[in-house]
């Protein structure tokens, strides 16, 4: 399950989100995603190596099942910290609340196209939600909520933290994530100063006051302090409908029927029944969990082929093909015959047939899944 704690708010009605809980990774995705959106979604969830660049291919960016708003976090927790290191991505209307020791802050795209992205530091908890829902903290956003290990749920926030969150059974609506409940202090660092609008960009509503209709009492968003050490400016990416190829997966049967493989040039089939990082001299991730993944070393003598150069991974009856930021770049030819360049970190799906190039003449071809004897 994803490392840390993670609760979800349920919907008292018909849910416009659903929140997907991975072992690397929490999501939001608008409900009219189609269902073969969230069965990739469903599937990344259980895997240890699933990256923001995968989570974010399993989105489709153009066509009929195009998704408009969604986001999603990896989260990479320091043990010796307790604080996490968090890449985020945010596109439409959903947004991101990344909390710290020292504050707050709302990461959205103000319901822009393409999708943003951003990485940040000293992180001790996020809200995932509609960038319309007031900023609370953690605590008060979690009230109500139901605890989440891996998978699917619908519902109106998500809520992940380093800490345990302690449950509080009351009604969840706008008015309880904006306003903590009578005698309850915000947590330190969080606290709402009186007559300050949050900052321009992450606001809960504009800077707006909102009345709570039960009591007529004057609800102030927070002002936001730009406590959180952001690593990577928010960058847009115009030309992302572009390079995000294969976005479009086929919809995935819940259980594997069989183990694909793959072979490097003339070599004998390998089967994926793990994880495989392919390269001059491959090395396992710096912060991992799970199976370790399998290393298989090839030659180059002209270093054309990044230390770690590819990674395989079967997903489903697919296979899901993840540039590990290399060099040269990684060149996929489909078994329709469709040929795309992947740019380091892009991932795509491919079916058996599908060749792979990372240079110095290693072709790597997906194969079917090796016959009984």
């Amino acid at each position: 399950m994803t490392p840390g704690y993670t609760r979800y708010a349920p919907s008292a009605g018909r849910s416009p989100w659903h929140f997907v809980a991975g072992r690397t990774f929490v999501a939001v995705v608008d409900s009219s995603a189609s269902d073969s959106v969230v069965d990739a979604l469903w599937w990344l969830a259980e895997s240890e190596l699933a990256t923001i660049e995968s989570v974010v291919g399993a989105f489709p960016l153009v066509g009929d099942d195009a998704v408009r708003s969604f986001a999603a976090a990896t989260i990479a927790l320091q043990h010796e910290t307790g604080e996490a290191h968090v890449t985020a991505v945010v596109r439409g209307s959903a947004a991101v609340d990344v909390f710290s020791v020292g504050g707050s802050r709302r990461f959205s795209a103000k319901g822009t196209q393409p999708w943003v992205l951003a990485e940040f530091r000293s992180v001790t908890g996020l809200v995932l939600g509609d960038d319309g829902h007031p900023t609370a903290p953690v605590a008060t956003a979690a009230r109500g909520a139901l605890p989440l290990g891996t998978g699917v749920v619908d519902g109106e926030l998500l809520v992940w933290s380093t800490q345990p969150i302690e449950r509080v059974a009351v009604p969840v609506d706008a008015a309880t994530f904006a306003k903590p409940p009578a005698g309850h202090a915000p947590e330190a660092g969080h606290a709402p100063e009186a007559g300050h609008a949050p900052e321009s960009g992450h606001g809960g509503e504009g800077g707006r006051s909102r009345i709570d209709e039960a009591d007529e009492t004057i609800i102030r968003p927070k002002r936001v302090p730009p406590a959180v050490d952001v690593v990577t400016a928010v960058i847009a990416l115009p030309s992302l409908d572009d390079t995000v190829r294969a976005v479009r997966r086929p919809v995935l049967a819940q259980v594997p029927d069989e183990v694909l493989g793959f072979r490097i040039g003339s070599a004998d089939p390998v089967d994926l029944d793990l994880p495989v990082l392919i390269g001059r001299s491959p090395r396992p991730p710096r912060v991992a969990s799970g199976v370790a993944p399998r290393l298989i070393e090839v030659e180059s003598r002209a270093q054309q082929v990044s230390s770690t150069h590819v990674q395989l991974e079967q997903v489903g009856d697919t296979v899901v093909v993840t540039d590990m930021r290399s060099t040269n770049g990684t060149f996929v030819s489909s078994r329709e015959g469709l040929q795309s360049r992947l740019k380091p970190g892009e991932s795509i799906v491919v079916l058996p047939g599908a060749r792979v190039d990372i240079g110095d003449g290693n072709i790597i071809e997906i194969t079917p899944a090796r016959e009984e004897p």
